[in-house]
């Protein structure tokens, strides 16, 4: 008789009390032919979460709680660890099932997510990770949008979208398993990574040959509030980002995505280009170590980038009528060493300055047009947001 599968589950958990039943439960009811190993590593939450876990581990151990399916295993420690991917390399490192995943505690598992990941795999066993679509959810629960992805292009995960200033991680991390086997090759997640480690470890594996397989089903939920690492800051996952772009792309290349760095960072200083400057060197902290030819070429690439970033103030200081100081910025970008006359932006800039108040609107309308139809096209359309009540 074939042996059936074994699903490794790992939660990294800290004072999640209001959502931790609610993952917990998306791990432990799930039915099919499979087993299922669930660790928790709890960082030594203060907030009533760790008596929530030990109930649930007491009552499946006790058989109060049935598995529907071949059979349920929870392990949970609660003890400091040195953020979410060390709690996340530790759980997997005890893990000893065929595929593994894990799902933070305030997101989810949808019913028969494990089934499907279970067939996928049966079905292709050259895949080394299968992943799939799901739901962003709000505070209580409600959609907020669905969450499409797409089968892997190693070329545009490592890239970032300039028109809309948007990263392309489209792999939804809540509906994404793997092999075990893939820790022997590529290891575990990256603990110098705080916001993307998820995205590199995609990345990784798609720059190491494996096969990351999309099926179109909704597999997790992704909870999306105030208060978690992906809202802290507009700009919080740039560090980690650079420094993918840096690993997986040469570092001679990265002008355009510094000039998308500053520029995030300049929209939230009201523009101010030498604070933008000052507060944008915090990403050379973690490059210390390098090379000193890296480094430099990295630097290099900086000041570039704030080019960029000096004519994309010039342009969204002009179109908000502050003529003068779009002018100072666009000054200032014409001191750096970039060639202005190869870069679009620069000649919008011209024009906008050239043609007046009120063609300058109906230019920036146009534009905006043509960016939503385009966006609507590429990348919207696999989404459905819900219909306003």
């Amino acid at each position: 008789m074939n042996r059936v599968p074994r699903f490794s589950i790992v939660t990294p958990s800290y004072n999640q009390a209001p959502y931790i039943a609610e993952t917990i439960e998306s791990v432990l009811t799930q039915e099919g032919d499979f087993e299922i190993e669930y660790i928790v590593m709890d960082g030594g939450s203060t907030d009533g979460a760790v008596e929530i876990i030990r109930d649930y581990a007491e009552r499946l151990a006790s058989g109060s709680i049935g598995p529907r399916c071949s059979g349920i295993t929870m392990q949970w420690v609660s003890q400091r660890d040195h953020g979410q991917s060390d709690a996340i390399n530790q759980g997997l490192r005890r893990a000893i099932g065929d595929f593994v995943s894990y799902i933070n505690s305030d997101d989810a598992y949808v019913p028969g997510a494990f089934r499907e990941v279970a067939g996928a795999f049966a079905a292709d066993p050259a895949a080394d990770f299968v992943y799939g679509d799901g739901d962003v959810i709000g505070q209580h629960g409600e959609l907020q949008w669905e969450w499409l992805s797409r089968p892997y292009d190693h070329r545009i995960m490592t890239s970032y979208h300039f028109l809309w200033n948007d990263f392309t991680n489209y792999i939804m991390q809540q509906a994404t398993f793997w092999r075990r086997s893939v820790h022997d090759r590529i290891g575990y997640f990256d603990d110098a990574f705080h916001f993307a480690m998820d995205a590199e470890y995609w990345i990784r594996a798609g720059h190491a040959g494996l096969r990351l397989i999309h099926i179109p089903r909704k597999l997790g939920r992704f909870r999306l509030i105030e208060g978690t690492k992906s809202l802290s800051s507009p700009t919080v996952f740039w560090g980690d980002y650079l420094e993918i772009f840096r690993r997986y792309r040469k570092s001679g290349s990265l002008g355009p995505f510094f000039g998308a760095y500053y520029y995030n960072l300049a929209i939230h200083r009201d523009f101010d280009l030498d604070r933008t400057l000052e507060e944008g060197q915090v990403v050379f902290e973690r490059w210390a170590g390098l090379p000193a030819a890296e480094r430099s070429a990295l630097e290099r690439q900086a000041r570039r980038g704030f080019g960029l970033a000096c004519v994309l103030t010039a342009r969204a200081l002009l179109s908000a009528g502050r003529e003068k100081e779009a002018a100072a910025a666009f000054r200032r970008a014409r001191r750096e060493p970039l060639e202005l006359a190869a870069y679009p932006p620069a000649a919008g800039y011209l024009i906008s300055r050239a043609v007046g108040p009120s063609a300058r609107q109906q230019l920036e309308r146009l534009k905006q047009r043509l960016i939503a139809a385009y966006r609507r096209r590429r990348f919207d359309y696999r989404y459905h947001h819900p219909k306003a009540s």
